[in-house]
């Protein structure tokens, strides 16, 4: 069960990775123009993956793993309709034309 923690949480900090590369590139890109809305948006969701990054583990370490198991797989759940997809089309590699 640690195993699974434990990948489930890099699953989680490869998707706050990338969440923070976007962030950054729409704030200060080549072709940004941000804004309020922009950016508090980006803020919110910044922290909320931060959130879940921080309460899993803390959930973890207070003898909890199951309620840290739970809330580390939300975001994948969430997202493997996506990765589905496009383990789909990685696969099968459609002729678009």
């Amino acid at each position: 069960m640690l195993v699974l923690f434990w990948v489930l949480w890099l699953l989680d900090v490869l998707a706050a990775l990338y969440a923070h590369r976007e962030f950054l590139t729409g704030v200060f890109g080549q072709y940004s123009a941000p804004s309020p809305t922009f950016i508090l948006m980006w803020l919110a969701l910044l922290a909320v993956i931060l959130a879940i990054l921080f309460g899993s583990v803390y959930f973890k370490n207070h003898g909890s793993p199951t309620t840290a198991l739970i809330i580390a797989a939300a975001p994948v759940v969430v997202a493997l309709p996506y990765l589905l997809w496009m383990a789909m089309i990685l696969i099968t590699r459609p002729n678009w034309r």
